[in-house]
């Protein structure tokens, strides 16, 4: 019987006639190999099956040390005003860089071609935001290793990083029943678990501490464009307050920026904010302070949310049997001006 020996670095490059550092260069997509060298180092591989993945210490070290970073386009570049995600973006990557990691920047929603080469190099991988099921799919059978942190991802199985969403509504809904209010409206879209989570925290504390309130959702669609989700906001909100009757004391907008556009448009009608309407929303933005009145804010501190995630991710990396947890980040209050107790009577409008 004719005995093979098991592929090693060492052996593949011998046959290769290199060095097994070239071999290992290659293996991770070093800049200083060659296209043509890796090209021959990768054929070789695949030719006498050798999963260096699994087999070298050396690239599994180098595979741990690389981190991918999804985040949609739709999310990174369409919001020109807040500019939330790419502040996360590059507080994750800040962070990492201090614990000696490298990230490296995907969109498996729309660029998944791009990204697999990059995951092909990367032990972990951080969702900024959701990814389409059948991709994640796709991934989790392609890398079954992956070690995978989700931070506002909306992924099961995996460890989830965020803020407490249901408990930063209930904390709005606290601060207007013991005003007094008993009627609120809440302005939102639902097309993320966390604004859901907002909201549905909001309406179950709200009516808990005013047994009987009322609650109206004015719920918008966005299409991740900025005119055409304004356009949708101001048709939204000219179909609520032209149909609605009596007209809420309080609204909670469990997103900044749609917080900052409600509070626009009942001043474009001569509304007064707190008099007419109290209205706290959900971020916490500079500009915020600079409105009249200065708008009550939930919030949560942006950079512990990024160090948590890397934390978790370099805890998966100790103990490679650890369990998927869930990870809360605090809320925080900033009460602003735009509170007060309802009028009584209430002002027509």
């Amino acid at each position: 019987m004719i005995s093979r020996t098991k592929p090693t670095v060492r052996t593949i490059a011998a046959e290769l006639g290199v060095s097994a550092m070239t071999i290992t260069r290659a293996l991770n997509g070093h800049p200083k190999v060659s296209t043509e060298t890796r090209r021959r180092v990768l054929a070789k591989v695949k030719e006498v099956g050798y999963d260096f993945r699994a087999s070298s210490r050396t690239v599994r070290q180098e595979r741990d040390r690389n981190v991918a970073i999804h985040c949609g386009d739709d999310k990174l570049y369409s919001d020109n005003i807040l500019n939330f995600y790419m502040r996360l973006h590059y507080l994750c990557q800040r962070r990492l860089k201090a614990e000696g990691l490298r990230g490296q920047l995907i969109d498996l929603n729309v660029h998944a071609e791009a990204a697999f080469p990059v995951l092909d190099n990367c032990g972990s991988l951080i969702l900024l935001g959701p990814v389409e099921q059948a991709r994640l799919e796709t991934v989790r059978k392609r890398y079954p290793e992956l070690r995978i942190i989700s931070v506002f991802g909306s992924v099961d199985g995996v460890t989830q990083v965020g803020p407490d969403d249901y408990e930063g509504g209930a904390f709005a809904a606290r601060r207007f029943a013991a005003l007094g209010h008993r009627h609120a409206a809440v302005f939102a879209t639902l097309s993320e678990s966390g604004f859901c989570k907002r909201y549905g925290g909001f309406v179950a504390e709200f009516q808990a501490r005013q047994p009987g309130a009322r609650v109206d959702l004015i719920q918008f669609s966005e299409e991740h464009d900025q005119s055409a989700d304004d356009r949708t906001r101001r048709q939204r909100l000219d179909e609520y307050f032209t149909s609605v009757s009596p007209l809420p004391t309080a609204c909670f907008v469990p997103n900044g920026y749609a917080g900052v556009f409600l509070a626009d448009y009942l001043a474009e009608r001569g509304w007064r904010i707190p008099e007419d309407f109290s209205l706290i929303v959900y971020d916490n933005l500079e500009l915020f302070d600079f409105r009249t009145p200065a708008l009550a804010r939930v919030w949560f501190d942006l950079k512990e949310l990024a160090a948590q995630a890397v934390t978790a991710l370099q805890n998966q990396l100790r103990d490679r049997d650890s369990r998927p947890v869930s990870i809360s980040i605090a809320n925080e209050f900033t009460p602003g001006g735009s509170l007060a107790a309802p009028r009584n009577p209430r002002r027509e409008l």
